[in-house]
Formats: structure tokens, sequence, C-alpha cells
């Protein structure tokens, strides 16, 4: 079975990493170069928030919010929900989906590894998913001639 380990195999650890005081105009525009959706806020090692694209449209664009002077301490989603190295693809999924979230911190020991995201996740899935059912057509293969 997958696990978040998996994902970052193939994803990267890769995280952009904000202040609460940095600006939204600041945040988004990390978000535009870095090519994610989000952003984490952390103080020192302690992870404080995550501030997404859904946050950005939600609590600064649709309540005419100034996002030069907008910092993302009063707009961030906390707390940051998380899973470890060790979680299933399986879980995650089912997390995401019912949680209506699209992001995950991944922490160890309390300190922040890296973030995947709903695409990731579905990605995993879909190619665990794959194998299984072509080592069930090996296997139905396998049976058929040997009958």
């Amino acid at each position: 079975m997958a696990t978040v380990e998996d994902i970052l195999m193939v994803k990267g650890p890769g995280v952009i990493v904000a202040s609460r005081d940095t600006t939204v105009r600041e945040a988004v525009n990390l978000m535009c170069e870095a090519n994610v959706g989000s952003v984490i806020i952390k103080d020192g090692e302690r992870v404080e928030g995550i501030f997404t694209e859904r946050d950005l449209l939600r609590r600064v664009v649709s309540l005419g919010r100034d996002p030069n002077q907008t910092q993302l301490g009063s707009v961030m989603t906390s707390p940051v929900r998380s899973v470890s190295l060790r979680t299933s693809v399986t879980r995650c999924k089912d997390i995401l989906t019912h949680e209506h979230i699209r992001h995950l911190a991944i922490v160890e020991g309390g300190t922040l590894i890296g973030i995947i995201g709903l695409r990731d996740v579905l990605t995993a899935k879909l190619e665990e998913d794959e194998k299984l059912l072509y080592d069930i057509a090996r296997q139905v293969e396998i049976i058929g001639k040997a009958g």
C-alpha cells in the first residue's frame, strides 16, 4: 500500500513557508513563483496555519480586503490538518474528501517535512489501483492458461 513517503519520493519535500505578518500580496507572489496553491505559516518551527487559494477567495477577495495590507495571520486556516510519512494514500484521500480540504501537511516528530495536495493523493491512488488491477488481470491470465 502506497504511503505519503512514496508521494514525497516523487514530488519532493519543497514547502513554501511564510510568517503570520507576511502580507497576502507577498504570499500570492510566492505561490505564483513556485506554481503552488498554498503557503504554510510558521512561527519558528511551529506550524501555525496554512493560506490557500481558497482562503484568498473567501477571506480576502470576497470581503474586499486589501491584499497589500492584510496579513496572513488574520486570514490563514488553522489548525493545519497533518499526517505522517507512514500514512496510507487511501487514508489521505479519505481525510481530504471527508473534511473538504485540499492540502495536508506532513509532520514527523513535530517537524514539518512537506506538504501534499489532493492532486498528489489522487494521482498516487490511481497508480496504486491501476497496479492492483494489472496484478489481478495477470493472475486471471495465468489461471486461464493453467486450466
